[in-house]
């Protein structure tokens, strides 16, 4: 009966990630939280975010597009914290 529970809690986040892959769904906070992040190449981007979340739902957020700002050599992917559990 828990497991049941925990997986109707998180529904919508489980069918989010059937559309995103592996990428965190965040809520309001965590978004505005992640908007700037350090990149592979030593340097710091901005991280644009995409509403997944279905009308009637709560607001889910996943990273849409990264742009580093600094011109470095090196991959300009962004450094992302551990996924939170």
């Amino acid at each position: 009966m828990f497991a049941f529970g925990v997986l109707a809690d998180h529904f919508g986040q489980a069918e989010a990630s059937l559309v995103i892959g592996d990428a965190e769904v965040l809520d309001r906070v965590h978004r505005d939280a992640d908007r700037v992040v350090l990149c592979r190449c030593g340097g710091a981007g901005r991280v644009v975010h995409t509403p997944v979340n279905q009308p009637g739902e709560p607001e889910t957020y996943a990273c849409s597009t990264f742009t580093c700002t600094w011109d470095r050599p090196g991959p300009h992917e962004p450094r992302l914290p551990p996924r939170r559990r």
